[in-house]
């Protein structure tokens, strides 16, 4: 009977009669044959095989075995009794089952057949690894004859040759394979290298480089997790390509020692190693998320920490769809990926730190820390920018500068934080009315300016109104209500100036002009900052001049009423400038007071006078020379060092010089005062009063004062003929200084009438034109001798 005969998927490519058993070889080698044409893979190759041998050439068994490094007895790889699945040996019989394993190993070790009721038939391919045996198992009765045994060594080199191809074939599908791996892992990484150079911010880079990993380099997914800090030591998504969110947020990855931190993120997160190859299919660890990779055809997957300034900071993940994908040199070619990403990370934040930092740099440069509004130098950037767009259209700025009033006193008596808190309401009241805060800036302590485009002195000066009207409702700085009030100056471009620094000082001007004249606003006229001008030319000068010794020491006589004898002269400054001739002695000491010059002026005078002592001693003159004191000299604490070098220089007595202290500067620092002059006082220096009835001092306060007499201010000298009150001043002042036991010193005595009616009241001493007027101290020994004095008081 002659039947088609299945092998395997394919069929043989003629029937097959069912063999005798002269026959049976020759069927086993067309099997085989027939077979090797169409399989296309060893395993299947070998069990179909096993299979024909048995069902077409109809021998008892067949078997492929092959020796297995550390098993004692040759490894079945395929049979025809079992399945595909199990490839289990089958037992031999107990009587054989030592000849049988000798003569397999015997034929895989020496490449020879080995022929009884089995037939061991070596399958040589010229490879080590590939060395097996083909087992046949014949009849019962015969063994196999010559004839026979040749056809099935024939079959056997044929499977043989048919393995060595097949291996050969999948050596080298798995060399493309893991060739095509490197190639998209090094394309991936140079894509992701081109990424870093052109990205700008972090989350830009992170979404870039998933996108890569997954479209250039054909992955199946890619995301980047930020290890988070928390109890639960989450990882945050930062980042994705096909990751469903949906799905991942309700099985969130952790890096956490339990079961959802130990996946290939958690595990390269907490360890700081990579973690690769994960078998989606076969690790345990991979449950959670085993259904969800699964559905998007991922079948394994890889972790690489992101390593920031030497911590973990999180990892990139990626899935791909093999199950033997990650080999060692995509692996590295990955991790490589993985620490370019984190530098570019590092590099991005260190960048974003830079531009931070700079613009920390910026914001202090041109703001106002307090307010957060435009600081001075910003303003002026910006009314360059305003007068700048102003003459292309020929249009008018107008620039406000705001003083706040009795700032000094707030920050004197409630401190530095209700004044902050005054200046941050003030601003905000501004910007209610202005609008736009970056036309307006803090200039000072308590000074804001406001820009105003396209104004006109009208409309500048109504915007002050409504900004003065917002100041007039008190601010509250916690349980404290304190008035704001200020005062506003107007300045205009062009009619005011032309550059910035122009318009800004006049608007300045124009406030202060506001306050001195009891007004709120206030637009700039011109003149005072001319005058604000020549009076710093003046310090200048005045620098110059005391260092350079220009100044000249004067003097001004006084005489007793009594017995008409000069008793005494007060030590006067005057400075000839070289420009400007002689200086009013009220303008340039007021100018060193401000200016911080008074101590060195005073120090000038002082040695000046020292000088002139003992020159007038050399020369037999006996007169004291008096020399007054600002009220910043009382508060030197060198002050008493100062006299005593002096003393000590000139071998000056303490009769030769007095001091003159005004009533105004004692009260700024009554205690301290008091004790200067009492060290003064202990040197046995006259001590004097000026100006007295100016000061506001207390009769108490006067008593405890050591002091040798009171100078009466010449403006109630000037009045007493002519004015009741000015007379009855003089008289009590008179009366109160001989109650006192001191001296009465009458100022600005100008002529006979004056005296006459000074003497009569008991006056004991007399300054005035009426006696001199104030000479040069090297003109005094002229004057006396010619005794002009005399003449005029008759």
């Amino acid at each position: 009977m002659i039947e088609q005969i299945p092998v395997g998927n394919a069929e043989l490519s003629q029937p097959f009669p069912v063999p005798s058993q002269g026959s049976r070889a020759l069927a086993a080698l067309r099997a085989i044959n027939a077979v090797i044409s169409s399989a296309d893979e060893e395993r299947q190759l070998l069990q179909e095989v096993c299979k024909a041998i048995v069902d077409v050439a109809g021998y008892r068994s067949a078997r492929v075995v092959c020796s297995h490094e550390g098993s004692e007895a040759p490894l079945t790889v395929a049979a025809s009794e079992a399945s595909v699945e199990t490839f289990e040996q089958p037992e031999p019989k107990p009587d054989n089952e030592n000849e049988e394993k000798a003569s397999v190993t015997e034929a895989i070790l020496q490449g020879r057949p080995d022929v009884g009721p089995l037939a061991v038939l070596p399958l040589t391919t010229g490879s080590p690894e590939l060395a097996s045996v083909l087992l046949i198992e014949g009849s019962n009765v015969t063994d196999f004859d010559q004839a026979e045994l040749e056809l099935l060594q024939e079959a056997a080199r044929s499977l043989a040759h048919s393995l060595s191809l097949l291996h050969s074939l999948a050596e080298y599908a798995r060399a493309r394979q893991e060739l095509h791996r490197v190639n998209r892992a090094r394309k991936t990484l140079s894509a992701v290298n081109r990424a870093l150079v052109r990205a700008e911010d972090e989350p830009e880079l992170l979404g870039e480089i998933c996108r890569i990993i997954a479209a250039e380099g054909g992955y199946r997914n890619a995301w980047v997790g930020y290890a988070l800090q928390n109890e639960a030591k989450d990882v945050q998504l930062m980042a994705h390509v096909g990751v469903d969110l949906v799905y991942l947020d309700s099985r969130p990855v952790t890096w956490a020692d339990d079961e959802r931190g130990h996946g290939a993120v958690g595990n390269a997160i907490r360890s700081g190693q990579p973690s690769i190859g994960r078998n989606v299919l076969n690790d345990p660890d991979m449950a959670p998320w085993r259904e969800e990779l699964q559905k998007r055809g991922c079948a394994a997957v890889s972790a690489f920490p992101l390593r920031v300034d030497g911590e973990v900071i999180g990892a990139l993940a990626l899935a791909a769809g093999e199950a033997d994908a990650f080999d060692a040199p995509e692996a590295d070619l990955l991790g490589e990926l993985a620490d370019d990403l984190a530098f570019g990370i590092e590099n991005l934040r260190m960048r974003e730190r830079s531009r931070q930092a700079a613009a920390t740099v910026k914001r202090m440069a041109e703001q106002d820390n307090l307010t957060g509004l435009p600081n001075r130098w910003r303003l002026r950037m910006r009314l360059i920018d305003e007068i700048a767009a102003a003459k292309v259209r020929n249009g008018p700025i107008a620039l406000l500068m705001l003083g706040i009033d009795h700032f000094q006193e707030v920050n004197e008596t409630l401190g530095y934080q209700q004044g902050d808190g005054i200046l941050c309401e003030i601003a905000a009241r501004i910007s209610r009315v202005v609008g736009d805060t970056a036309n307006i800036a803090r200039m000072g302590e308590a000074e804001f300016a406001i820009l105003l485009p396209n104004s006109d002195a009208g409309a500048a000066s109504r915007t002050a109104q409504r900004i003065l009207n917002e100041m007039l409702e008190p601010v509250e700085i916690g349980e404290i209500t304190l008035d704001a009030g200020g005062r506003i100056g107007i300045a205009v471009f062009p009619g005011h100036g032309t550059d910035p620094d122009a318009i800004i000082r006049r608007a300045n001007v124009a406030m202060h002009q506001a306050r001195q004249q009891g007004q709120r606003q206030a637009l700039y006229t011109g003149g005072r900052d001319r005058e604000c001008a020549r009076r710093l030319a003046l310090i200048g000068d005045m620098h110059r001049a005391i260092n350079k010794d220009e100044l000249q020491l004067y003097c001004q006589p006084k005489v007793r009423f009594s017995n008409r004898e000069i008793c005494g002269a007060e030590a006067l400054v005057r400075w000839q400038h070289p420009q400007l001739g002689m200086i009013a002695p009220e303008e340039f000491i007021g100018l060193a007071e401000h200016s911080g010059l008074i101590s060195s002026l005073t120090d000038w005078v002082m040695q000046a006078a020292f000088r002139q002592s003992y020159a007038w001693r050399e020369a037999g003159l006996r007169l004291p020379l008096a020399v007054n004191l600002s009220a910043r000299d009382l508060r030197d604490p060198k002050l008493v060092e100062r006299v005593c070098n002096l003393f000590a220089t000139w071998g000056a007595d303490p009769e030769g010089i007095q001091f003159e202290l005004t009533e105004s500067a004692l009260m700024q620092d009554p205690r301290g005062s008091l004790d200067t002059m009492k060290r003064l006082k202990d040197l046995g220096i006259e001590l004097f009063i000026d100006d007295f009835g100016t000061g506001y001092s207390s009769l108490a306060y006067l008593q405890k004062l050591p002091v040798d007499a009171i100078k009466i201010d010449k403006s109630f000298v000037h009045d007493m003929l002519s004015d009741a009150d000015s007379a009855v001043i003089v008289r009590s002042t008179i009366d109160l200084a001989h109650d006192l036991d001191m001296e009465i010193v009458a100022e600005g005595v100008e002529d006979r009438a004056i005296w006459s009616h000074l003497a009569a009241q008991g006056c004991d001493i007399a300054q005035g034109y009426v006696v001199s007027q104030p000479i040069p101290t090297e003109a005094y020994a002229e004057w006396r001798s010619a005794g002009a004095f005399e003449l005029r008081i008759g």
